[in-house]
């Protein structure tokens, strides 16, 4: 009885985090962020579709992607190249992040001038700058989100972040879906294109930095030696931040776990549309329930990855996100039993959804942990590429997977793909 009062107390500073306005530019920020993704992706390949482009060329486009990949290539200028004006650490992100969002505005100004089949070279490569600037302004939006908030804010701007940047993708398909059965493509380009200047009050809505970190960090103007070399500028900002973080202990075992924590989720997401086309699901169902009873789930479980982020160590909150996330593949199992059965696929997809939504509050949390502010930019984008890699290349023989086991056994195993980052996680215990 007695500790009853303080743990409501505990609860409710738990959950204020969520309340105060660094979050809400969180997410204002990751809504910039995620808005021009498919605007480079499957709603401009329903564009060239419609205007009559053939199916290679729209395959070709696929390419276009790449910079999101590359990102870790150019997040060092970030970091390093200082804009006139900038003065200080913020009026140097926020203007990276104003460049960035004044560019996609411009090319997507562009591509709503520029038809399709008759421009189709043309329209390539404003497609291909999109990403670019996009990725560019993802690198800086993921600094100043580790920036913004200290340590202990990290989850809930994880989770606020994510659920800004699913909306930003929302509107970005459904929503342009939605206006070009009632106008040209034209003119939905043209709305994107002032949409994204509008996200320049999101950089704006930036107050200040909150991590304490940042007091302590050097700036540009504190070199001793302003006129230096191209081999020390290289050196600043591409060796320093690896070898920074190469001197800490244990970082080989991090790489390996961040490379591996979310695959086994991403396994079983890999085929998760055929799979439900496999067994009998149409395409307004899984519409319905995979897609929009999926993004809520997803939300609630980012919301709620952030809370166990902030209400414990990272590493009791990565294990037991880890191991739901673990454990929800099982759900798929279940649902490949059962069959064609729309109350087990919205169970199923509660179940993953929320788990895998506090498995990426989590991570995300912990790789912005990793960070040393003076490298924020480069280290995270290169965490996160790292992130993906082992994903991509290893999810990519689901396909072999299934055809040997079928899809109960694909699933159970799938679960096993997640046990390697949880026993390296273990091992890092002590060093977390």
């Amino acid at each position: 009885m007695d500790g009853s009062p303080n743990k409501k107390n505990s609860f409710r500073e738990t959950l204020a985090v969520y309340a105060q306005w660094p979050i809400a530019s969180v997410f204002l920020l990751g809504l910039a962020s995620g808005f021009p993704l498919l605007l480079v992706g499957s709603t401009l390949a329903a564009r060239l579709s419609e205007s009559g482009v053939n199916i290679k060329t729209i395959g070709i486009f696929a390419l276009v992607g790449l910079p999101y990949t590359l990102k870790f290539l150019w997040a060092p200028l970030v970091d390093a190249l200082r804009l006139p004006f900038a003065r200080s650490h913020l009026a140097h992100r926020k203007a990276w992040a104003i460049l960035s969002q004044i560019m996609l505005s411009l090319c997507l100004g562009l591509m709503a001038i520029f038809h399709p089949e008759q421009n189709t070279a043309i329209l390539g490569f404003l497609a291909l700058s999109v990403a670019f600037f996009s990725s560019l302004q993802d690198i800086v939006i993921d600094a100043l989100r580790v920036e913004m908030l200290p340590r202990n804010a990290q989850g809930a701007a994880a989770a606020t972040s994510i659920a800004g940047y699913r909306v930003g993708m929302l509107l970005a398909g459904a929503g342009a879906f939605v206006l070009a059965s009632h106008l040209p493509w034209s003119h939905v380009y043209a709305i994107a294109a002032g949409f994204m200047l509008l996200c320049i009050g999101a950089t704006l809505s930036v107050r200040r930095l909150q991590n304490d970190e940042l007091a302590q960090a050097p700036t540009q103007d504190d070199s001793p030696n302003k006129n230096k070399t191209y081999q020390d500028w290289f050196r600043q900002a591409v060796i320093a931040p690896i070898a920074d973080f190469m001197t800490r202990p244990s970082a080989i075992w991090i790489l390996l776990f961040i490379a591996l924590f979310k695959l086994g989720d991403a396994m079983a997401g890999t085929l998760a549309t055929p799979f439900y086309l496999d067994t009998g699901f149409t395409k307004e169902e899984i519409a319905a329930v995979s897609k929009v009873f999926g993004l809520i789930a997803i939300l609630v479980g980012t919301f709620l990855g952030g809370l166990v982020v902030k209400a414990m160590p990272i590493f009791r909150a990565l294990f037991l996100c880890g191991t739901l996330q673990l454990l929800s593949n099982f759900a798929f199992v279940f649902l490949a039993i059962i069959g064609n059965s729309i109350p087990a696929l919205t169970t199923a997809i509660a179940i993953e959804n929320i788990a895998g939504g506090m498995g990426t509050a989590a991570f995300v949390a912990f790789m912005a942990g990793l960070c040393n502010v003076r490298f924020t930019a480069t280290q995270y984008a290169l965490l996160s590429a790292l992130s993906s890699v082992g994903r991509t290349v290893i999810a990519s023989s689901a396909g072999v997977i299934v055809a040997a086991l079928g899809w109960p056994l694909f699933f159970a195993v799938t679960a096993l793909f997640g046990l390697p980052g949880l026993i390296i996680l273990a091992k890092l215990r002590h060093r977390l």
